[in-house]
């Protein structure tokens, strides 16, 4: 009997695990908003990191302070929860667990 168990659950297809979705990844932004991935849209924040030195902020996986320039944009504005960007004279927030991009 045992071994006609342990035939068959070698035999049953293999249950594929859940695939859990990353809790320190950034939320996907809303349809339609696009990402830096998909051409030269609108960055992705994915981190803000304050304290000693100048504020930093991580965009599509690389690391800007104020006055750099990411996808035609630059960065003008760095806060606890959020960056600004600016691209002629239009100005964006982008808050880093926000549903979507403030205008």
């Amino acid at each position: 009997m045992v071994k006609l168990l342990i035939f068959i659950l070698l035999l049953s297809p293999v249950v594929q695990a859940e695939v859990l979705r990353d809790p320190t990844q950034p939320l996907e932004a809303p349809a339609g908003q696009g990402s830096a991935s998909q051409g030269r849209g609108l960055p992705r924040l994915q981190s803000i990191m304050l304290g000693n030195g100048p504020a930093r902020a991580v965009l599509d996986g690389q690391s800007y302070r104020i006055g750099d320039s990411i996808n035609g944009y630059r960065l003008v504005g760095i806060d606890a929860d959020a960056v600004l960007l600016d691209k002629g004279g239009k100005r964006l927030r982008l808050a880093l667990f926000a549903g979507g991009i403030l205008r």
